[in-house]
């Protein structure tokens, strides 16, 4: 199978809460025009759809709209940056992104191109996990990378913040780096700096829970390798080392069947354009 199959199957459900939450929240309905940053495989766009919405979705993969186009065969859908939308100013009621701001090379331009596309009064809204303390499978993807940290010079995977070049001299402070990680951007009051910093305003806030079940390792390896967050760890360790340590940090969450189940928290912001 594709990793934007695997995706579909196996990693996007887990968002499906939180798409029902944002989507009340920002009563998405008959005729609301909506965009979907880092629509992935457009189920999203399916869901504001269904609810009457006018949909359009952009992601950087074409292997993920290839599917995002038969999920949501109604909706504009295009290949691009968020970065830089094609779309003129004031295009849409609704701008939404769920785990998606961190692939942005910078959160505070994506964060200003979609205001820009919101209409005056518009609502952007951004969904991320929680932290590593408040999501289970955060915990396992945090030891894969810990198991194989970038090499000296490597940038960073996306989303996670550069390290410093060696460790501090003798007497030397180092301000933290200005842009999160993708757990942190789900941390209370870091999507509402970003946002005031792009010119929105916070009106709303909240968490939704999600879990995430896999029927063994082999699925749990499929839906990290199809997120590419096991990828350095299989480059650097070989792919039977970076599975052990996968099943080496997800054994708390292992039952008896040798199943696996992963309790989550996503937090989402909606902000006023």
């Amino acid at each position: 199978m594709s990793r934007a199959s695997d995706w579909a199957e196996l990693c996007a459900p887990i968002s499906a809460p939180a798409w029902r939450e944002v989507a009340a929240a920002t009563e998405i309905g008959s005729g609301t025009r909506v965009l979907d940053l880092g629509c992935g495989t457009g189920e999203f766009c399916r869901v504001a759809g269904e609810r009457g919405a006018d949909v359009a979705g952009i992601d950087a993969s074409e292997d993920m709209l290839a599917l995002a186009r038969r999920t949501a065969p109604e909706a504009d859908l295009r290949r691009g940056d968020l970065q830089d939308l094609p779309w003129a100013d004031g295009t849409f009621d609704v701008v939404t992104a769920f785990n998606a701001l961190q692939f942005a090379g910078d959160e505070h331009t994506a964060l200003r191109e979609g205001r820009r596309v919101a209409r005056p009064g518009g609502l952007v809204a951004v969904c991320n996990w929680r932290g590593p303390e408040h999501s289970e499978l955060l915990r396992v993807t945090r030891a894969l990378r810990g198991a194989a940290p970038p090499r000296p010079g490597e940038p960073p995977a996306a989303g996670e913040p550069p390290a410093p070049d060696g460790p501090p001299r003798p007497g030397e402070s180092r301000a933290p780096t200005t842009r999160p990680g993708p757990a942190a951007l789900g941390e209370p009051g870091v999507l509402e700096g970003l946002a005031r910093a792009a010119g929105l305003e916070p009106v709303a806030d909240g968490e939704v829970a999600a879990v995430l079940e896999v029927a063994g390792l082999d699925l749990l390896e499929r839906a990290l390798t199809a997120t590419g967050i096991a990828d350095p760890a299989i480059e650097r360790l070989g792919r039977d080392a970076a599975r052990a340590a996968m099943a080496d940090a997800a054994e708390p969450f292992r039952r008896a069947d040798g199943s696996y189940r992963f309790d989550n928290v996503f937090r989402y912001v909606v902000t006023r354009a």
